[in-house]
């Protein structure tokens, strides 16, 4: 059983330091430019629900507002949201989806498989699934429950239809035939890719794969095979094929964890506005790109994040990289309101570096903003 780290354990502040870093979640390492620039430092930003998304982008970006993430996933197309690492939604660089495809398209088709034999969806019918939808989406973006008429009515699919369209559609998407369109109302919509995303070079194969490894270790570094394993959902034979691949320009990280692995040297001792302060919405890719969490937050972390169940990765202050407390945010016609509930007292020394963050929320927003602190978080209480 692995030690379970502590706020005060300054053994292991320099690794939460270097990942606050690799993520662009200090002040000296956030993303200037578009959204895609964003979306490309690490590499793609879970999104099941798209305003953690663009929430994602906040954390990571100096400028930035969620009408730009808007308009460069909606106008611009310069990011699109589709399945892609451990088979879930993220949003990537639409320069970068065809070689993440190369990737993972195949093990997308994998996850899903049993899921489909188990949902009657045998070779067959997936075909002439596809087929019905490329026919349907050829005239344009589509909301989901239009493309479910499209499937019923020719006979693919049945009343009730439960599962079966976001699985036929999940397919779709591994075998690149559609992605997620433009958000018509509450509904997600779908398109043809190569419609809605212009072909673009980038590596195949092995040099895909070597690119991916770059793109992590340069994003989540210091990390393991496991963490890398576990953030992408591939096998670990593919991942060390990835990783050898690379392995001149890896550099095992020093501390007392051993066989952490960063992009090049890591900064021994990085010169940082202390106490470094983000408020991370939902799914943020700090709290998913590696295989636990014991160094970067205790059981009242853990507690928080899957507090409701429901497969909900929920939203945490971080001091100097440890979780310390929950956040949620609430809109009113005043504007945002802010409430911080800390797991334990979180130091006063950090109310102006909150006082940033939630700045940079109502400015994003473009709505006033405030803050004030809520009840500690009681996890055994729940």
């Amino acid at each position: 059983m692995p030690k379970i780290a502590t706020m005060a354990d300054s053994t292991l502040l320099h690794l939460r330091i270097a990942r606050l870093r690799s993520q662009h979640l200090t002040d000296d390492t956030r993303v200037t430019g578009d959204v895609a620039a964003v979306t490309r430092s690490v590499c793609a930003i879970q999104a099941q629900a798209f305003d953690a998304a663009r929430h994602q982008v906040r954390a990571r970006s100096v400028g930035l507002t969620a009408a730009a993430v808007d308009q460069a996933f909606e106008e611009e197309r310069s990011v699109v949201r589709t399945w892609l690492m451990r088979g879930t939604l993220h949003v990537c660089a639409a320069d970068d989806l065809r070689w993440l495809m190369d990737v993972f398209g195949n093990a997308i088709n994998q996850f899903g498989a049993s899921g489909r034999r188990n949902l009657g969806l045998d070779d067959a019918t997936c075909a002439r699934g596809v087929a019905v939808i490329r026919t349907a989406l050829a005239a344009g973006p589509m909301a989901r429950r239009e493309i479910r008429r499209h499937l019923v009515d020719a006979g693919v699919l049945e009343e009730p239809v439960g599962q079966t369209l976001v699985h036929l559609l999940y397919h779709a998407a591994a075998c690149g035939v559609v992605c997620c369109g433009p958000r018509m109302g509450r509904d997600d919509s779908f398109v043809l890719l190569d419609d809605w995303v212009p072909p673009s070079k980038g590596p195949r194969g092995g040099a895909a794969l070597a690119e991916l490894a770059l793109r992590y270790f340069g994003a989540y570094g210091p990390a393991g095979e496991a963490d890398f394993a576990a953030w992408s959902g591939l096998r670990r034979s593919t991942i060390r094929a990835a990783m050898a691949a690379i392995g001149p320009e890896l550099m095992e990280f020093p501390g007392s964890v051993r066989g952490l692995w960063t992009l090049g040297p890591a900064i021994p001792d990085p010169d940082l506005v202390r106490p470094a302060v983000r408020l991370l919405g939902h799914f943020d890719t700090y709290l998913l790109g590696y295989r636990r969490r014991e160094h970067l937050g205790d059981a009242a972390a853990e507690a928080w994040i899957h507090d409701g169940g429901g497969g909900w990765i929920r939203p945490v202050i971080c001091v100097d990289g440890w979780i310390a407390g929950g956040w949620r945010l609430e809109k009113s016609s005043s504007g945002i309101e802010i409430t911080v509930m800390p797991f334990d007292r979180i130091s006063r020394r950090a109310d102006p570096a909150i006082g940033r963050e939630t700045a940079s929320i109502g400015s994003f927003l473009e709505r006033p903003a405030r803050w004030s602190r809520g009840p500690l978080y009681d996890a055994e209480s729940r």
